[in-house]
């Protein structure tokens, strides 16, 4: 069963200045998410992401076309019952609140009651490790405390479908990769399809396997989120770094680029794995250092990189 059904789905406003115009902030867009699927919602500020989601969960009409949620009109009383939402700039607890109060508070609007709220607040407070805040007031928590608590308040009534919209915003890195690995976690017990939207591809690369990227409101593309890299998908980079400053970066092979690091004693190169084996590439280099090789370090080419450059190609056109 689809999980999200998007088709043809629009929203336009005024033009700030002439009225009688309209602007797109979403045009025609289309899209599935089957049931359980980690996908990600990328795009550039203003390409239409937030837009969407509002729609999703009916805080936004649409001025065109329609959503689904589990097959029912997105907005709709049934389909908000399947939904859990989170806004990484928006809070939907009590700041006055204990953190308990607000969960059992949340969780009563949902019709989640008795032995079953309690059984599923203190589930859900061991696995995203906030019991220890349960009785400190909202508004003490740091951050990232009060995101783990978003993301309880967000699934306390079991939602088949969450909608993230920046979760990890403004938290710090520790807070994040610890936001995430709960997040993991939780979808690999749940089984709950994932919609996230952030501009930090750190939580993509770790979280999803495929991708709708938008750009000005229409879809540019969607599939498996390696294939976003096209041909930069085989791209390695190696650094190199030497015990003595005189030794010259290898020439000899056209298939490894050099790349100028600046620094004597770290060496930097560029392959494509279709044309040259990774395994060749390290051989080469180990002959050509010898014993003043002290470590290699291999890396791919950053998704943030291939999206900037993609985003900055387009504006320029």
């Amino acid at each position: 069963m689809l999980s999200i059904s998007v088709r043809n789905l629009s929203k336009t406003y005024p033009q700030r200045h002439k009225k009688s115009e309209t602007f797109y902030a979403v045009r025609d867009l289309n899209f599935d998410i089957q049931e359980g699927e980690v996908v990600a919602f990328l795009g550039p500020n203003g390409a239409g992401k937030s837009t969407t989601i509002k729609m999703l969960c009916g805080i936004l009409t649409p001025s065109e076309g329609n959503a689904k949620i589990m097959g029912l009109p997105a907005g709709s009383r049934d389909a908000n019952k399947l939904l859990g939402l989170v806004f990484g700039t928006r809070s939907q607890l009590y700041m006055h609140m204990t953190v308990y109060e607000s969960l059992d508070l949340i969780a009563e609007i949902y019709y989640v009651t008795g032995a079953e709220k309690k059984k599923r607040i203190q589930h859900l407070a061991e696995l995203f490790q906030i019991e220890m805040h349960l009785q400190s007031r909202v508004r003490t928590l740091s951050l990232g405390e009060r995101m783990r608590c978003e993301l309880v308040a967000a699934l306390i009534h079991r939602p088949r479908v969450l909608l993230a919209d920046e979760p990890t915003i403004g938290l710090d890195v520790v807070a994040k990769n610890k936001l995430r690995e709960l997040i993991r976690q939780w979808q690999q017990e749940e089984k709950t399809t994932l919609l996230l939207t952030s501009h930090d591809l750190s939580d993509v690369e770790a979280l999803c396997h495929r991708c709708i990227l938008v750009d000005h409101g229409q879809k540019q593309f969607d599939g498996p989120l390696v294939g976003v890299k096209g041909d930069l998908q085989g791209v390695r980079r190696l650094q190199i770094t030497v015990a003595e400053s005189h030794i010259a970066s290898l020439q000899t092979d056209a298939r490894i680029q050099s790349l100028n690091s600046g620094n004597d004693f770290i060496h930097k190169y560029e392959m494509h794995t279709s044309q040259i084996p990774m395994t060749e590439t390290i051989s080469r280099l180990s002959q050509h250092y010898g014993d003043a090789l002290q470590d290699l370090q291999i890396l791919e080419v950053s998704l943030e990189e291939v999206l900037g450059n993609r985003f900055a190609q387009k504006g320029q056109r």
